[in-house]
Parts: structure tokens; sequence; C-alpha cells
């Protein structure tokens, strides 16, 4: 599991019930998802202690661990992004530095401005929740765009997954580990196949066995590789074990 996941699984809760202790190693586990979403957004690398934007970003995610809520029927790592991207864009506001990015016009709804506090904050979550289903109707073309560049589809990847637990799990095992070596990953990447002789070599498991589930290891693989660019789709599929039982 990710670290991320894991620290966000163990100590998020704990965080927002005020240990101090637990909030660091949620923010300190959580530098490198801020990094990855704030220059993604701003279209360039970004530094730590040189960069303003990555000090805004942070800030956000703890902004966003004490307003996220399990009722948001949101990831939190997604709603962290909503949070970041529209602190980011406030940033950008008020310094004039706004470039072409594809985020809602204001980070505010005008009408919010007229409201009180709790209606200001009610009305920015409703914004950030239509973000969000945006969002994951975006995750869901651009995944299925990924995929077809593999030769498969959702359709495939649902009928491609295991109808038993044991074997569901040695599958995922197998795309664990080709998205974590890198060699045998840039090998997927750049000649669109599954490299079955080494993945075996890896995984200890039968060559036949690998290909059998072969669609299935792809997609997952892919899936893991870029989960921080499909937080809805990842979170979904884990939700529902995988694939099973998917829809």
């Amino acid at each position: 599991m990710p670290a991320l996941e894991q620290v966000l699984e163990e100590k998020l809760h704990i965080a927002q019930d005020g240990d101090a202790v637990a909030r660091e190693q949620v923010l300190d586990a959580g530098k490198p998802f801020v990094l990855h979403v704030a220059s993604t957004f701003c279209k360039r690398k970004l530094e730590w202690g040189r960069d303003d934007e990555l000090s805004v970003s942070l800030i956000a995610f703890d902004e966003a661990i004490n307003r996220y809520s399990k009722e948001k029927q949101i990831p939190f790592m997604a709603y962290a992004r909503l949070v970041i991207k529209s602190r980011l864009k406030d940033l950008f506001r008020k310094e004039a530095k706004h470039k072409t990015v594809s985020l809602e016009q204001n980070a505010y709804p005008e009408s919010e401005k007229l409201h009180s506090p709790a209606e200001a904050n009610q009305a920015w979550e409703n914004h950030l929740n239509e973000i969000a289903a945006r969002e994951r109707q975006e995750e869901i073309s651009e995944f299925g765009k990924l995929l077809k560049q593999y030769g498969l589809s959702y359709e495939e990847l649902v009928s491609a997954a295991p109808k038993h637990s044991d074997t569901r799990e040695t599958l995922i095992y197998s795309a664990w580990q080709l998205a974590n070596d890198l060699q045998l990953m840039n090998q997927l990447l750049s000649k669109k196949r599954m490299p079955i002789s080494e993945l075996s070599l890896l995984t200890g498991l039968k060559r036949k066995n690998l290909e059998r589930g072969r669609r299935y290891i792809v997609a997952m693989a892919l899936l893991f590789y870029y989960r921080q660019n499909y937080i809805y789709i990842y979170s979904y599929l884990k939700l529902t074990n995988w694939g099973k039982g998917a829809s």
C-alpha cells in the first residue's frame, strides 16, 4: 500500500480529532502528493523552499484535513486536490499571474461574497462538489483513452476481473509488482506489451497464469502507476475489491 494511503487510513481521523503528531505525519506523507498536484497545476517543476506555490499548497492540504468528512462521498485525496487547486487559483488571481489552466473560472462563486460566513462556506463546498463531479467524468474518459492505447476497454476490464478472490489477489500482486518495477514498467509503456517472461521471474508466477490474466494485470498496473491522476477510479475499484461486481 502506498505510504500516503496507509497514513491516511491510520492517522487522518486521529489528526482531525486534534492529535498534532498524527497531523504532522499526514502532512509529511502528503508532501509528494502535494508536489505532484501543484506542479501539474502550475505546469512547471516546483521545489520546496523555493516556490511559494508549494507553501500555499501544503497549507491547503492541511485545510483539507480540517474540512474533509466521509459524508462528502469524495476520496480524501481528490478532495485535497480540489482545495489545493482552488487555493492556487486564489494566489494567481491575487498576484495577477494566472495562466491558462482547466479549473473553475473563480475560486469562489460571486454570490458567495454576499452571504454570511456559514452560507459562503456552504457555497464554496457546493462549488467543489460540482468540480468533483466534472473531474470524475474527465477521469473516466481519460483512463478509457489510456486503456485504448493498450487494446483494452472498461468492458474488458470488468469481464477480465477474476471471480475468485485468490486469483484476483494474485493478479493484483503481479500488477503491483509490475507498476513498481521501473524497468519492467518502462517496457510496458514503450512497447505496449506486458513483459511476461521478466514478470514471471519477478513474481515467481507461471507464464500461463500471467498470460491468462494479461488484460487485467495491464489495466491494473496502469492504474497503480498513474494512480495520482486517476484518484476517483482507483478509489472506486479499491472499494469494489478491484473490479469484483463492478458495473
